[in-house]
């Protein structure tokens, strides 16, 4: 019995973590022009790992850490063929027209990421991914990104 007991334990220790994770490994342009409709656009480049494969069907939530409440929800397309399956990979990340935002509290997510405030003429983009069963993972930050006038 002891035998079968301990094969348990070490199979459910080993089980995949069904919380996706992200990195970001780039980000374009390395500035942006809120009135410029051609300069104000980013991509975020990130790598993804989702130990049971159900990222596809979520959404990766960007804040924009400039102000608490500006958020964009982007939905992640199927992945892979067969939930329950660990993945990893890259997505691109397509933020349209980036505003100028006036400075206000750091929203909370951009704060737990460890986003400190920002000094003025930057910005810093945090992205959360969220699989399609709900579970957040905890996200990763850009690097301040200069804001042209």
């Amino acid at each position: 019995m002891k035998p079968a007991l301990a094969f348990l334990l070490l199979a459910g220790a080993c089980a995949a973590d069904p919380t996706p994770s992200a990195a970001i490994k780039s980000v374009t342009p390395e500035q942006l022009t809120p009135a410029d409709d051609a300069l104000d656009d980013l991509t975020i480049t990130l790598r993804y790992d989702d130990g049971d494969g159900d990222l596809g069907g979520g959404v990766a939530d960007v804040y924009d850490c400039r102000a608490d409440g500006v958020m964009i929800e982007l939905a992640i397309p199927a992945i892979a063929a067969d939930a329950g399956q660990h993945i990893t990979g890259a997505l691109d990340l397509h933020v349209n027209d980036i505003g100028d935002v006036a400075p206000t509290a750091l929203p909370q997510a951009c704060a737990r990421l460890g986003v400190v405030p920002l000094a003025a003429g930057t910005a810093v983009f945090c992205v959360v991914l969220v699989d399609a069963a709900g579970h957040r993972g905890d996200g990763d930050c850009t690097a301040p990104i200069a804001i042209m006038e």
